[in-house]
């Protein structure tokens, strides 16, 4: 199995991964794969050397044309996990506030009167 194919078969894969919807307690478990394919991938690609036959050329193709595919799908994962980390910081601020509501209170500023 050439090197060109086994990272087109991990790609796709990869792929196949980002396609699969994830539920709020499966992510964890799903970016442990996704980030064990991309390892796997990683690993592949070094070996990858050149001369090229025709089907590795198109191979490499249709793993650059998925790459972009990967790469917009990553990122809309990323915005979705941002947006969890900021509802549970909100969550837990308002925890807070709820357990300690003067902890944020601040006595800053003073107040100098100018006249004479």
């Amino acid at each position: 199995m050439s090197s060109v194919f086994e990272v087109h078969t991990l790609t796709a894969q990869l792929l196949n991964l980002l396609d699969q919807p994830a539920k709020q307690d499966e992510r964890e478990t799903l970016i442990g794969q996704i980030d064990n394919k991309l390892n796997e991938r990683e690993a592949a690609m070094k070996q990858i050397a050149a001369p090229f036959t025709d089907r590795e050329k198109e191979q490499l193709h249709e793993i650059n044309e998925w790459n972009k595919e990967i790469v917009e799908k990553m990122s809309i994962v990323k915005t979705i996990i941002q947006a969890d980390m900021q509802r549970l910081k909100k969550t837990k601020d308002g925890a807070n506030k709820y357990v300690n509501p003067y902890q944020s209170v601040q006595a800053d500023g003073m107040f100098y009167d100018k006249r004479k």
